[in-house]
């Protein structure tokens, strides 16, 4: 069996998360960490990408999943 990959939490850059509990995970993360959680924002093509305020319109414009729902809106 392969072990499942960690994801990096945004709110703590020392918490390494398997994917499956990494919204989990955020959510209890921006509770401990309010100052650090005003500075963020979520992904609207993905709510697991938290980023920073400053950097959300860059990362939407690059985001993975971003093809995926853009597709889906057409036709």
């Amino acid at each position: 069996m392969e072990p499942e990959a960690l994801e990096i939490c945004p709110y703590d850059p020392n918490h390494r998360v398997p994917a499956n509990r990494l919204q989990y995970h955020l959510a209890s993360c921006r509770m401990k960490n309010p100052k650090v959680a005003k500075k963020m924002a979520n992904c609207k093509y993905n709510a697991c990408h938290v980023v920073p305020i400053k950097m959300l319109k860059e990362h939407e414009a690059t985001c993975v999943n971003r093809t995926a729902i853009d597709d889906g809106k057409q036709g």
